[in-house]
């Protein structure tokens, strides 16, 4: 089996190092303190959160976790926030009767298969959920805390709740954290932008709400060493300089790293030699290749503009904003800059770290290089 994972939470072997991370996110966390988890995309943000939580609960910390991503109503959201309060129960129905004492304005209902296991549901008085509804939903940890328990709750995408700006749901979630006992959060989310936006202003209900907690590469040393294990463990050899190269050709990002490794493996595992760069170049060669259509797709939806900034950002994501570089790429006005800069970053496609900009996927950045010939 391929030893390398990608796509999915990192557990167990899979996940390595993090350890500051992990210390400092468990102790923060049994301290009574919140927490405002940022890194760019594909860092691990998700994972190294499974991970404090495995250690919270085997301290008899309750952990529930939340994805707003996946809301789109706020009969979504409240079915979201009571399921996953749900899995941290007992029986499903001491929980459904419980529940219809909490939230008055809906009904839980359990029903049994054939097989005789319980299924459940909600009912919505009048049919819908409203901001009431919400606001009660929001406080079932505090139920959970009563029984002597402490609770950490983790809020992932939480940029999302944005989505229900016309109900002030921000606000809403905000006052009634503040009068929570026992009680702690982990907010984080993948829209890096937003979240600094949300937590760092002044007129933002979450300003200064958490302890924030940056998490960048992973010490190179560290995934050396991951990498050798794993293929050494299938009767491969890779050296610690094409280990480097590996690493420097995503860019040092985590997910990338685990994808790329998985692909040369998986090249590899038939005809196992000592891996060279030149293998490491065909893989990111395939994974181009199959992407390329829809790397092709993405750049084409952009303006020249902002096909003239992606381009200049894959050579060179310093000062973009500086006079030298404007000319330097033929650029368009820095106002030109700064307004291309804010759509590719809403859509993902760019990210800052420091004062410095990069594209997300390494592999999108290499095809643009590739293309245009930069």
């Amino acid at each position: 089996m391929n030893p390398f994972s990608f796509g999915n939470i990192v557990r167990g072997d899979e996940f390595y190092d993090r350890t500051r991370e992990t210390e400092l996110l468990v102790s923060t966390l049994t301290g009574g303190n919140n927490v405002v988890l940022f890194a760019p995309r594909r860092f691990g943000k998700t994972s190294l959160v499974f991970k404090v939580m495995e250690q919270l609960e085997s301290q008899g910390v309750v952990c529930v976790y939340i994805d707003l991503m996946a809301t789109y109503s706020l009969e979504s959201l409240v079915e979201l926030y009571v399921n996953a309060v749900k899995e941290k129960q007992g029986r499903i129905e001491t929980f459904a009767k419980n529940l219809s004492k909490w939230v008055k304005s809906i009904r839980p209902k359990v029903d049994f298969g054939p097989d005789g296991m319980p299924s459940f549901s909600l009912d919505f008085e009048n049919g819908k959920a409203d901001a009431a509804t919400v606001t009660e939903v929001f406080d079932l940890p505090q139920h959970l805390a009563q029984k002597g328990k402490r609770v950490v709750v983790v809020i992932d995408e939480f940029q999302e709740i944005t989505r229900f700006q016309k109900y002030g749901l921000e606000g809403v979630l905000r006052s009634i954290i503040q009068r929570q006992k026992n009680v702690n959060y982990i907010f984080l989310g993948s829209k890096t932008h937003l979240m600094m936006q949300m937590f760092d202003s002044k007129k933002r209900p979450f300003y200064n709400s958490g302890i924030q907690v940056q998490i960048g590469p992973l010490p190179q040393e560290d995934t050396i060493r991951f990498l050798q294990q794993r293929f050494a463990s299938d009767g491969m050899v890779i050296g610690e300089e094409q280990c480097k190269y590996l690493i420097e050709c995503v860019g040092d990002i985590p997910y990338y790293i685990q994808l790329l490794a998985s692909v040369l493996w998986q090249r590899v595992v038939t005809n196992k030699h000592t891996i060279t760069n030149d293998d490491i170049d065909l893989c990111v060669d395939d994974i181009i290749g199959l992407k390329g259509d829809y790397y092709q797709e993405q750049f084409d939806k952009y303006s020249e503009r902002q096909k003239s900034l992606l381009k200049a950002i894959a050579v060179d994501g310093c000062n973009i904003f500086s006079s030298r570089y404007i000319q330097r790429h033929r650029l368009a006005p820095a106002s030109t800059v700064q307004k291309s800069v804010a759509v590719l970053t809403e859509d993902g496609v760019i990210e800052k770290e420091g004062g410095n900009y990069f594209i997300s996927d390494p592999f999108l950045r290499r095809y643009i290089i590739a293309k245009y010939g930069l």
